[in-house]
């Protein structure tokens, strides 16, 4: 046990006014400076609450439900477009009116229409999501003033943008193969079997990036089996299979034997000669396409969708029905393959077949001839 102190612990009573007068007293100040940032200036968003009501759409909890999106893409495409709704509105809460203004905006900004059908749908599908999760909305923000107004956006702004795609058909794919192969290393072989496998199977990019050496299935006849696990059209995953011819397959085949692929992802970086283990992203697998296609001095406008847009000419150019492009590209209805291969149904529809061109020609010829043959029938018989 500690022995008590002798020493008397004074308290402040005990401290005379002398002491106080010469002890000197600071007195500190401190001013914190603030830099306003955008979220500071942001009204308070209501409170998110599964079950309850909200006033209004809340935008940070709509970005936070597209997480949930199968398709990478699309969930960047809402995210992004909510973003810029967002920050148009200023603080104001979205509302269909409000967002019928916006498509105005947007149309004076030159934009071209797909801007706003993207706008509106990630709108749409925010509030979807939020009532699904159990958000009640008091107010929807996409109804039929900014549906009204989008379909006179279309009306009104069509022929703006960039324009379609230009397309790269099944000979402008096997060209771009082979100038890939006359690379000396592992980045030609990989992207003469990418190359191939997208244009054969029809696939979008970012299904290609999507591909692990488990979807692919080697036929005994050099062609191979391609499973798209989860696609644009089949969010549930249930997959799909597509046919790769056997040229493709082979290149397909070299590409994994040499890289030493069995399992993981099917097409990787290739930083040198070296082989990466990371999945080729979908950016990557655009400038694949672009870089090849140039080289193969393929002109006119090229992205990653060229090879799926020239393989649906191709189909129509050998004799596919636009239902069988359909179900080779996986396409939800005819409209847009129909609208990729416009110009080739215009050339074979029944005026082209019938009114013009050498088959037209030839059916007017036969009937001639056989109404020739008609009049010397009737003469002889009558002769006789």
């Amino acid at each position: 046990m500690k022995p008590m102190s002798r020493h008397r612990h004074r308290t402040r009573h005990d401290v005379t006014p002398a002491e106080c007068a010469e002890r000197p007293i600071f007195v500190i100040v401190v001013v914190a400076e603030t830099t306003p940032t955008p979220e500071a200036d942001r009204p308070p968003q209501p409170e998110a609450t599964p079950g309850g009501t909200l006033p209004h759409l809340d935008f940070d909890l709509a970005i936070r439900l597209f997480d949930g999106l199968p398709s990478e893409n699309t969930r960047k495409a809402y995210v992004g477009a909510l973003r810029r709704y967002e920050s148009w509105l200023d603080g104001r809460p979205p509302t269909d009116r409000l967002l019928a203004e916006y498509l105005d905006h947007l149309y004076d900004k030159g934009r071209a229409p797909p801007s706003a059908v993207t706008a509106v749908a990630a709108v749409r599908r925010a509030a979807r999501e939020s009532a699904e999760a159990g958000y009640e909305l008091a107010e929807p923000p996409a109804g039929h003033l900014a549906a009204r107004r989008l379909e006179r956006f279309r009306r009104e702004g069509a022929g703006r943008g960039r324009g379609q795609a230009g397309p790269l058909r099944w000979e402008d794919a096997d060209e771009m193969c082979e100038r890939a192969e006359g690379d000396d290393g592992p980045r030609g072989i990989r992207d003469a079997a990418l190359i191939g496998v997208v244009s054969d199977a029809l696939l979008r990019v970012c299904e290609a990036s999507a591909l692990d050496a488990g979807d692919v299935s080697f036929q005994s006849g050099g062609s191979a089996h391609i499973t798209i696990r989860r696609s644009k059209t089949d969010q549930h995953g249930n997959g799909e299979v597509r046919h790769v011819a056997p040229p493709a397959a082979e290149r397909l085949r070299k590409w994994m034997a040499s890289a030493g692929i069995e399992s993981g992802p099917l097409f990787r970086p290739v930083p040198g000669r070296r082989i990466g283990e990371t999945r080729l992203g979908s950016d990557a697998v655009r400038s694949v396409v672009k870089r090849r296609a140039a080289q193969a001095g393929k002109s006119g406008r090229v992205s990653g969708h060229s090879l799926r847009i020239g393989a649906t000419h191709s189909l129509v150019e050998e004799g596919a029905s636009l239902v069988e492009v359909q179900v080779a590209g996986r396409w939800k209805s005819p409209a847009m393959p129909a609208y990729y291969v416009r110009n080739q149904e215009a050339s074979r529809g029944a005026v082209a077949r019938l009114r013009g061109g050498s088959g037209a020609i030839g059916a007017r010829k036969s009937r001639k001839v056989l109404a020739i043959r008609e009049t010397v029938v009737l003469a002889s018989n009558k002769a006789s």
